[in-house]
């Protein structure tokens, strides 16, 4: 029988088990892909390697901060909305279009990350009004555009030793968010309730499907003339 509090943990619990076994798919995916697909390609692994491992990471991590968004969601008030619109729009954003702006360029990058980070950061707010939902538009845009911009202006500055610093960044902004919210929705605790197997599944195949996107935006989408010298 579990404890009151092991009972209170029970969401966050399974928050980091929905994130390891989408980790875990992916980067089994993303091993069938190289030694099936790209391995034919000259210098895949040099080019791409590090990148496909760092989406692999950024898609896990996000997706268990969108998770926990989506086990209280019901119990946000406008306040709590606003800032994890702008904490999901802004992180997805900014950590996809730095991935692909460093692979595929400007452009890609920017149209890309700005495409994902307003749709995640709209769709996690949607049931906190426009002023939430605005918000999470806003920092998705920004996001998108700031992220692949300093990737770009990175290439010939230390861009390998930069991204990892930028996956553990957003990986402690994904922490304090989670802080956050089971600390403003404590009160709220008998109303959430673990999600069951077939949500479960269904999200790990839409993070999975997403990191497999990305991956072939990477290797395969147009690439502008300056990262295509690389």
């Amino acid at each position: 029988m579990m404890t009151e509090n092991e009972n209170n943990l029970s969401i966050e619990k399974q928050m980091i088990k929905v994130g390891l076994l989408a980790f875990v798919l992916i980067a089994i995916g993303m091993l069938m892909l190289y030694f099936g697909y790209f391995k034919s390609i000259p210098n895949a692994g040099l080019r791409y390697g590090s990148y496909m491992i760092y989406t692999a990471i950024s898609v896990s991590i996000i997706g268990i901060g969108i998770w926990h968004v989506k086990s209280y969601s019901h119990t946000f008030n406008c306040s709590i909305g606003m800032m994890v619109g702008m904490t999901i729009g802004m992180v997805m954003g900014f950590l996809i279009g730095a991935i692909i702006g460093a692979t595929n360029g400007l452009f890609v990058g920017s149209v890309y990350g700005m495409f994902l980070g307003m749709f995640a950061g709209a769709w996690c707010t949607r049931k906190c009004g426009i002023m939430s939902i605005m918000e999470g538009l806003m920092a998705g845009l920004m996001g998108g555009l700031m992220g692949a911009m300093t990737t770009v202006m990175m290439i010939n500055d230390n861009l390998a030793f930069f991204m990892p610093i930028l996956v553990g960044s957003v990986t402690m902004i994904i922490a304090g968010m989670s802080v956050m919210i089971y600390r403003e929705s404590f009160e709220y605790q008998d109303r959430v309730s673990k999600k069951d197997g077939y949500e479960v599944f269904s999200y790990v195949t839409i993070l999975f499907v997403l990191a497999m996107l990305t991956t072939f935006v990477m290797v395969y989408g147009p690439k502008s003339a300056l990262v295509a010298a690389y």
